[in-house]
């Protein structure tokens, strides 16, 4: 049951055909329109990276505050070479920006790992009603 459960997870996640989901849903014609669980988390993805796009990281600077952010982190360095520091130093604003709808992202990714270890578990485990809260138990801990 276990190996079925890891095989099965593993299709969803990879969107392989898995003929046990369509004998189990009981149709004749093609399953039902779902995305299987890896599609729907590399939309939540797409959605992260469409955000992104729209999102320039060095419209906020004017060429005045990119030397004064020169200046202020030159220090001892060769003359003609930024430093590092500037770049980190420009560069944080714009990633705090990002951590947000980062975490959003990973939330959703982990919520649907969730409900597809669920359904799954239920499916598999179905003649053990007893044992579906130890096994998703032991998912959760490893998500």
């Amino acid at each position: 049951m276990i190996t079925e459960f890891v095989q099965t997870y593993k299709n969803q996640i990879g969107g392989k055909y898995d003929a046990r989901n369509r004998i189990r849903a009981g149709q004749k014609g093609p399953q039902r329109m779902e995305l299987s669980g890896g599609a729907r988390i590399k939309m939540g993805f797409y959605k992260l990276y469409s955000d992104l796009d729209q999102m320039k990281a060095s419209q906020e600077y004017s060429d005045m505050v990119i030397e004064r952010a020169i200046a202020m982190h030159e220090g001892d360095s060769i003359p003609g070479f930024t430093s590092v520091d500037v770049f980190y130093y420009l560069l944080q604003p714009q990633l705090e920006k990002l951590r947000e709808p980062a975490i959003d992202c990973l939330n959703d990714c982990y919520l649907q790992l969730e409900q597809l270890c669920a359904q799954i578990i239920d499916r598999v485990f179905m003649r053990f009603p007893p044992i579906r809260p130890v096994v998703m138990d032991i998912i959760v801990q490893i998500l």
